[in-house]
């Protein structure tokens, strides 16, 4: 594997610069990469080197480096990288099987987007591909259903259920503080106890028990009282505190994550046709029987 090729791996790795690697390119490499602007060893940074090193700053614009100041600053740090990496050139560091590896991942990265053309891009998603998914999935992945907040009252005896529930029943529906206080001191779920029984908001992917889940679903005005409600853990109370309506995220809302998630599909289906391309155009064998 050639020492440009390790440089490389340096120069991405660290955002770095790239440069030349022997004597035999020289000349070539002298007229197209622009004017000598410093020799670490045999190795030649040229103007070129300097406008990639710029190029790969993070939000950096290219006036920053106008000043003579900026641009001495930028060479000394060009030379400052090229003394390490010929520093890990000669430890054998190039060598090593995990920067091959890491040299070996940018090549793919870089062959990958290469390949892929538009289908690697967030841009080839139009906004025709957008509303298609959108109008697909909008009743299924858009929409939040409709859903009841509503407080419990869990005890284990039937009979007081039957109690609890009555006395529910009789209350006001406006007096939404009576059954969180009854709740607070007769429901034996320690859980939502001190909460006045508040389970929050119930719709029908929650995980509760289907009875209690549909009981739920059921109660329509705010007071509305359902139970008692046998279930594993005993006999639940329900009452109505609030009733939501399903509620529609408008396209406006989601486009991102439905363009974002369109490139992903797109991307990796493209991806997986031409891994079989190579796939059929290469002799593989996998010996490994584990």
């Amino acid at each position: 594997m050639s020492t440009r090729r390790f440089r490389l791996l340096f120069v991405l790795l660290i955002a770095a610069c790239s440069k030349k690697e022997s004597d035999e390119h020289a000349v070539a490499e002298r007229v197209d990469a622009g004017a000598l602007v410093a020799r670490v060893g045999k190795v030649d940074i040229r103007e070129d080197d300097l406008q990639r090193a710029m190029a790969r700053d993070p939000g950096a614009a290219p006036e920053r480096f106008k000043t003579p100041s900026a641009r001495r600053d930028l060479i000394d740090g060009l030379v400052r990288f090229e003394l390490l990496v010929q520093a890990a050139e000669r430890e054998g560091l190039t060598r090593d099987p995990d920067a091959i590896h890491a040299l070996q991942q940018i090549a793919v990265t870089k062959l990958v987007n290469r390949t892929l053309g538009e289908a690697g891009t967030p841009e080839s998603i139009t906004q025709a591909d957008v509303e298609r998914d959108y109008a697909a999935r909008q009743a299924s992945d858009f929409t939040l259903p409709e859903a009841a907040q509503v407080r419990h009252i869990l005890v284990s005896d039937a009979t007081l259920a039957e109690q609890l529930a009555a006395k529910a029943r009789a209350m006001p529906a406006n007096d939404d503080a009576a059954f969180a206080t009854l709740a607070s001191t007769k429901s034996e779920d320690p859980a939502t106890r001190a909460t006045g029984g508040d389970l929050g908001f119930i719709d029908k992917n929650s995980r509760l028990p289907k009875p209690m889940v549909d009981a739920a679903l059921s109660l329509k005005v705010p007071g509305d009282v359902a139970g008692p409600i046998r279930t594993d853990a005993g006999y639940e109370i329900l009452r109505l505190t609030i009733r939501r309506a399903a509620v529609v995220s408008p396209i406006s809302a989601v486009q991102g994550l439905i363009r974002q998630r369109l490139y992903q599909e797109r991307r990796t289906k493209a991806l997986d046709s031409f891994i079989a391309k190579l796939r059929a155009e290469t002799a593989v064998e996998v010996v490994d029987g584990g």
